[in-house]
């Protein structure tokens, strides 16, 4: 008898079955992520449908934006419903903002923003729980030619950490837009701050629209009261406004200096000044013209003349300067004013006072009440180097006016301008209030070096500062820069900008 035997097939059926499962799993997330390819396809396919309808609608408003901002508006719906997009449609919008509040442009006039966008079903989506796509684009345009960027404060170093560093306890008061070129990539790894408030110290921009800005970060640490001004993150670089503006052609040597005391004799003009019968300034071989060169008493005034300084002006024991109209070129070893001394620009030799608290121009209290109008070239000769611009001067008096020549000068074209640093120095300018009251009116322009300005429980009243960094230390102080003078920033022509 013979018998048969029969081997199980469990193991084959086994793996066809797993086959099965893997085949049917792999087809359904292969389904899925065609189906995400082709919903995310048509979602990038409807955003550039938006994109091109805002840039349309966003340049037909500008072509209003300056003269009519109503007609302006109406332009840019009426292009974007030919683009196939109307805000009356409860699943699209489009948003006309005069100024635009998004993106580099942020506040500034004659500029129109338009935003596009929708909310359309998914076709695949709906499997995984996403059932519509919104979208949208913005365009910011404008059809000025010449359109400028009026501020107080400008840093234009495009990559400083803290380009613009506000600390201390005191105020800074700018009565125009403030501006930092800096995107911070100087920090390193930290966070790429261009512009920071730290401390006690505070920010306030009086101008009603104006902003504090920067084309990186704004680093808000600070504990006083809280900033004013609006702040805009990822702006665009200004142009220096002055980068064209030449250097003054050196002068003669300055004029004798006179005293204006009433002691008799007269003291002798300090060596190296202007005058000096001992050692008179040597363009050749400049030093330093010291006021005084030696001790004394203090409150002896001297009225000093534009020109050239070969080795650079020093003033300190309680000495005062008055200051004729006209160009002061510093010729190395830049201005030093403090120990007490008094600096101030007057217009006629009979505005100087042996006493400076009772000079008529050194009296008021605003830029209008001050005379006459100086400008401080610093700069360096081949015999000496450059130095550091100081007025540090506590308790004194220190009143200087902007240059103010008739348009026919040729030195006119320096007009407001009261000190320029050549662009090849960083030498530091500090300008102190220092338990004073400090006006210093016109443009202070530093291109390449820093400017400190600290309030130190006094007044410093400016009009418009350039500079490539800014230490700002209030300790207690009050900066006000008035932009009563200045120049604007040219930033951008006709067409879409963002």
């Amino acid at each position: 008898m013979s018998s048969t035997t029969s081997r199980p097939r469990t193991g084959r059926s086994g793996e066809r079955g797993q086959v099965l499962v893997l085949f049917a799993g792999a087809l359904v997330a292969l389904l899925l992520v065609a189906a995400l390819a082709f919903d995310v396809g048509s979602m990038l396919v409807q955003r550039r449908d938006e994109q091109n309808a805002a840039d349309a609608a966003a340049l037909a408003g500008a072509r209003f934006v300056l003269s009519d901002p109503g007609a302006a508006v109406a332009a840019a719906h009426e292009i974007a419903r030919i683009n196939g997009y109307e805000d009356s449609d409860p699943n699209e919008y489009v948003t006309v903002h005069i100024p635009a509040i998004h993106g580099r442009y942020v506040g500034f006039p004659g500029f129109i923003e338009v935003e596009v966008g929708s909310t359309r079903p998914s076709i695949f989506a709906g499997v995984i729980g996403r059932s519509t796509w919104p979208t949208g684009a913005m365009a910011v345009a404008t059809n000025d030619q010449d359109l400028t960027f009026p501020f107080s404060m400008l840093a234009l170093n495009p990559t400083a950490c803290k380009a613009i560093a506000v600390s201390g306890g005191g105020v800074v008061e700018a009565f125009e837009n403030v501006q930092s070129n800096s995107n911070g990539s100087g920090c390193g790894a930290g966070d790429p701050v261009g512009f920071s408030r730290t401390g006690g110290a505070t920010i306030s921009v009086v101008a009603p629209s104006a902003t504090c800005r920067v084309v990186g970060e704004f680093q808000d640490a600070g504990s006083g009261p809280p900033i004013n001004c609006t702040i805009v993150e990822n702006s665009f670089a200004l142009p220096d406004p002055l980068r064209n503006v030449p250097y003054p052609a050196m002068p003669a040597l300055a004029a004798p200096m006179v005293y204006a005391g009433l002691a008799t004799p007269a003291p002798p003009i300090p060596a190296h000044c202007p005058g000096s019968l001992t050692d008179p300034p040597n363009a050749l071989a400049p030093a330093l013209c010291k006021i005084p060169a030696t001790g004394g008493s203090a409150n002896v005034p001297w009225i000093l003349y534009p020109g050239l300084y070969p080795g650079g002006l020093q003033l300190d024991k309680g000495r005062t300067a008055y200051l004729m109209p006209g160009i002061y070129w510093i010729g190395g070893g830049g201005v030093d004013i403090g120990g007490g001394a008094s600096i101030i620009s007057i217009g006629t030799e009979s505005d100087a006072r042996p006493d400076p608290t009772t000079a008529p121009c050194a009296t008021g209290t605003t830029p209008d009440s001050l005379c006459g109008g100086v400008m401080f070239f610093n700069t360096k000769l081949p015999g000496a180097a450059g130095g550091p611009f100081i007025l540090n001067s506590s308790g004194a008096t220190m009143k200087i006016a902007s240059l103010d020549l008739p348009s026919g000068d040729p030195n006119a074209i320096y007009n407001q301008i009261t000190i320029f640093q050549d662009r090849t120095m960083t030498n530091p300018v500090t300008l102190n209030g220092s338990s004073s009251f400090t006006i210093v009116e016109g443009i202070v322009y530093v291109p390449a070096g820093q400017i400190k300005l600290n309030g130190n429980g006094g007044t410093l009243i400016l009009d418009q500062v350039i500079a490539d960094t800014y230490d700002i230390n209030g300790n207690g102080g009050t900066i006000k820069v008035l932009r009563g003078e200045g120049v604007d920033a040219p930033i951008v022509a006709a067409g879409l900008v963002d």
